[in-house]
């Protein structure tokens, strides 16, 4: 699941992931990610930490503190170095920074979904 407010940017992320074979599910905000986190059922999620005015380091926290979800690595993504060294904070398993090559969202969406096979 990726959760951002940047259309353009969404569209890319899951034409990224779907070509290599992921089923993805996206949403402009946190509001609607929780709703589709409910029936999808992520395996990871993508989620940016200014989601409109919405943040969404609080909904990783809100997910992380839920025992149905609490597994699901949550990656933070943002254009700000500050907000990113703080991502543990908000139980997040990891950051990716903005502007990412396709190949760095792959190497991490893998690092998650098949942490025993090494890109």
């Amino acid at each position: 699941m990726v959760v951002d407010d940047e259309k353009d940017l969404l569209a890319l992320v899951k034409g990224y992931l779907t070509r290599v074979g992921y089923d993805v599910a996206v949403t402009t905000s946190c509001k609607e990610g929780a709703d589709i986190l409910a029936s999808f059922k992520p395996n990871l999620i993508f989620l940016d930490i200014n989601v409109g005015s919405e943040d969404g380091r609080e909904m990783c926290k809100q997910i992380k503190s839920l025992a149905e979800h609490k597994h699901i690595p949550i990656v933070l993504i943002s254009a700000d170095d500050d907000s990113l060294k703080t991502y543990k904070d908000y139980d997040a398993d990891s950051f990716l920074k903005k502007p990412f090559q396709p190949s760095q969202l792959l190497d991490v969406a893998a690092s998650y979904l098949f942490p025993d096979i090494k890109v």
